[in-house]
């Protein structure tokens, strides 16, 4: 190492010493790789004891103390399985190049959540809140029972101007509503999905950067007015766009920055070069360039010296060839 520094300083851009193995582990130079930070959304509490008395039983789909708690428990059960998925992964990732780590634990992620996301779709499974199906009673044809079947519910967009249903489209959605005085106001971002994981995926945290919004949140309380330290700003310092879905930050796994540290020493101790490589460069001057050139001309003139004659007589006989079978 300190004859490679040695040379490192007299050759400091032409140095290049091979090393002698032509694959090295990761884990032999790389003595610690982690997450630098998460999205904020990983570690805030948006609310503290919510108030859970209706007062007046409201709609499950417009009260936030209703609906709220089931959305920022789900953000945190995602936030934790993406932590979880992370540090799994690190423990056993330490031997591929980091790029291709980084991309392929996003990647494992994100299949796990399709999977999880189509088992619930594929098999109709219902949550308890659900109102993409309702329940209707059918009597038997001699009304001496009665069944109750699960019928999809058509929802209707009227921002968009569209419908859809859950049984054919698993991203069906509609804008999320809270009521506030006499009418109902949409909540920027944040909509209502198949289910609790598609609404929880498919809505956005643009409200929770605005104080307004969050001010509109905390005016929806059917009860008691929420006090504003349950509410906490996210950061907009962010590598995510605020209006990016709960989905596209899941699948960067709600991760804001890699951090590694690398032993430099270890790696070329990994390495173990058995020689080294560099270039010298030497400005010549006036007289050694004159004696080069005439060196080579000299070389030059005693090259076409002797082989002169032999082109000349070969050109003979391959004309004195042609005249010959020309004749003939």
């Amino acid at each position: 190492m300190d004859d490679y520094e040695q040379l490192l300083n007299l050759y400091p851009d032409d140095i290049s010493c091979p090393c002698t193995y032509t694959s090295i582990p990761y884990h032999k130079f790389i003595t610690k790789l982690q997450v630098n930070s998460f999205h904020d959304s990983i570690r805030i509490i948006l609310f503290v004891d919510l108030p859970t008395d209706a007062g007046g039983l409201p709609s499950y789909r417009e009260d936030y103390s209703l609906w709220g708690k089931s959305f920022i428990e789900s953000l945190k059960q995602l936030c934790s399985l993406a932590k979880d998925n992370v540090n799994n992964s690190i423990d056993t990732g330490m031997d591929e190049i980091l790029s291709q780590f980084e991309n392929k634990t996003k990647t494992t992620f994100a299949h796990m959540l399709d999977f999880i996301r189509s088992t619930i779709q594929g098999n109709a499974l219902l949550y308890i809140n659900s109102d993409a199906w309702s329940l209707v009673a059918v009597e038997t044809d001699d009304k001496s029972d009665t069944d109750f079947l699960n019928v999809p519910v058509t929802r209707n967009n009227t921002q968009e101007n569209t419908s859809c249903s859950c049984v054919t489209l698993r991203t069906c959605r509609i804008p999320r509503q809270v009521k506030i005085g006499g009418g109902s106001i949409p909540i920027d971002g944040l909509v209502i999905g198949c289910h609790q994981l598609e609404t929880l995926l498919l809505s956005s945290l643009t409200c929770f950067y605005s104080l307004q919004c969050i001010n509109d949140l905390r005016s929806s309380f059917y009860t008691v007015l929420a006090p504003s330290n349950q509410f906490i700003r996210l950061n907009a310092q962010t590598r995510f766009s605020v209006d990016y879905t709960i989905e596209k930050i899941a699948y960067e796994m709600f991760i804001e920055s890699w951090s590694s540290n690398t032993s430099y020493e270890k790696y070329f101790s990994s390495c173990s070069p058995s020689y080294c490589i560099y270039t010298y460069y030497q400005k010549s001057d006036a007289l050694e360039i004159l004696t080069t050139f005439l060196s080579v001309y000299g070389s030059l003139s005693i090259v076409i010296y002797f082989i002169i004659p032999y082109l000349v007589r070969l050109i003979k006989k391959i004309s004195i060839c042609f005249r010959t079978t020309q004749q003939q």
